[in-house]
């Protein structure tokens, strides 16, 4: 920058003196156009599809749902005795017979993972 006899300094004439509110009111503009147009611009999220194992499992879900409800419906319309005391002996017997076959296949698994030692 130059500075005149008075000792104030001078712009420098490349636009004029005149232009320089001109010119910040312009940026001014600019920036605010810029900062709202930033603002408007809609942020899109990606959604995640859900997979083939997510539907598959929900629509597990839904069905085993469905089938306890309507085997609790009927269950408790026929609430007979002997009925009640078959399904007692069978979940026992179930739950016996299960407990044993696990116990094996772990203890065939465990054999095939360590193998004789």
């Amino acid at each position: 920058m130059s500075r005149n006899t008075s000792g104030a300094s001078v712009l420098p004439d490349i636009m004029g003196a005149k232009s320089l509110p001109t010119l910040t009111f312009c940026l001014l503009l600019v920036l605010l156009l810029g900062s709202a147009a930033q603002a408007a611009r809609p942020r899109f999220r990606r959604e995640e599809s859900p997979t083939l194992l997510s539907k598959f499992q929900s629509q597990l879900y839904g069905y085993w749902e469905s089938a306890k409800a309507k085997a609790h419906q009927i269950y408790e319309k026929v609430q007979i005795p002997a009925m009640d005391q078959n399904i007692r002996h069978a979940y026992d017997k179930g739950s016996e017979a299960m407990t044993t076959y696990t116990g094996i296949l772990t203890d065939q698994i465990i054999h095939l993972l360590k193998g004789d030692q």
